[in-house]
């Protein structure tokens, strides 16, 4: 790759996305004879990037995250750490011949099917144009993080990415959430010495939450070690500390010191991509209009493909391993062939 691009560039297929599903509808295509780049605002992989903390394990199996029959291992034959599935899509990328731009952000869409001109913002400041015939978006579906809604959420000491534990040592920090991020974040702060208190609107913590800490966080809120707070809501972050109301009874108000509040409650897509390129968004998760079996958007020539079809997701249906044959689907629609049969849904989801 080089540090400067051409004003314009042309390109059969244009995939807006490196994740898992962009990377691998890239193969699929490019193993069909196509012309295929790929570009992303962030990294390959930003979202694994971005959101996990150091040595996180994925919910899903490594066979269910593997792609194209490149094994996903791991020198524990555990579930795959982050770092090591972003070493996966490091490897994969340049063993299929993908041709990758990474921090190439897209900020214009105009022109019709077979001549589309798509307009790209790099990281270092230069804009430059891509000329294509096809357009794929696999941009995710968690590029923001949700927001309470209450006053003081914008203060210093709030954050919605966890990082290194680390940083927390010897803090008192306020993590809000009662899901799978939340759970683990509360526990790795705790094991670096950190004093947590935990927030969750719901009386119980989520029932998926990750079956090997689950156990352990029950544990240690029975026992206070951490400190519960289920039901309850924050009202408002101030210095120094939030209030939080009581939603079992309705009790009141009642204000805890901390040093940090983090906040674990989620994700919301980022809808900027899809109105650049006039697709018609529908339903409460805005989830982009395509059709089911050709993933075909309202906009001919224009495909979405991966997490990206769902939206922003409240109950998690779509999810890497069962988005793997989004690739069949759009290289039978460009091909003209029929849409290839459904593959059957492993008994037990992981994800």
């Amino acid at each position: 790759m080089t540090a400067h691009h051409p004003s314009t560039v042309s390109v059969e297929v244009l995939i807006v996305g490196a994740g898992p599903i962009g990377l691998e509808t890239a193969a699929v295509l490019r193993g069909e004879g196509r012309d295929v780049l790929v570009v992303d605002a962030g990294s390959i992989g930003s979202t694994i990037e971005r959101t996990f903390p150091p040595e996180t394990r994925f919910f899903t199996s490594p066979e269910r995250l593997a792609i194209r029959g490149w094994p996903v291992t791991s020198p524990t034959q555990e579930k795959a750490t982050g770092e090591e599935y972003l070493a996966f899509l490091r490897a994969f990328a340049t063993g299929a011949g993908l041709a990758v731009r990474t921090f190439s952000r897209v900020v214009g869409v105009s022109g019709q099917q077979g001549d589309f001109t798509v307009k790209i913002a790099a990281l270092g400041g230069e804009e430059y144009f891509i000329h294509t015939q096809v357009l794929v978006l696999a941009s995710g579906g968690m590029d923001t993080p949700r927001r309470l809604g209450v006053p003081g959420e914008d203060l210093p000491h709030v954050r919605s990415h966890l990082g290194d534990p680390h940083r927390y040592f010897g803090r008192t920090v306020a993590v809000v959430g009662g899901r799978n991020s939340a759970v683990e974040a509360a526990l790795r702060l705790y094991r670096v010495g950190a004093h947590v208190h935990l927030i969750h609107r719901e009386p119980e913590l989520y029932t998926r939450v990750k079956p090997w800490i689950k156990p352990d966080m029950e544990s240690l809120l029975a026992e206070g070690q951490i400190v519960g707070h289920l039901p309850a809501a924050i009202v408002q972050i101030g210095p120094g500390g939030v209030e939080l109301r009581d939603l079992a009874d309705d009790s009141g108000t009642q204000w805890i010191s901390v040093d940090d509040v983090l906040l674990q409650i989620g994700f919301e897509q980022d809808s900027e991509l899809f109105d650049l390129a006039g697709i018609e968004l529908t339903g409460p998760q805005r989830a982009p209009h395509v059709d089911t079996a050709t993933l075909r958007s309202n906009v001919p020539g224009i495909y979405v493909v991966g997490t990206a079809i769902a939206g922003t997701q409240s109950g998690f249906k779509v999810f890497i391993e069962n988005s793997h044959q989004h690739a069949d689907q759009v290289a039978a629609a460009l091909a003209g062939r029929p849409a290839p049969n459904p593959v059957p849904a492993r008994p037990l989801p992981e994800s």
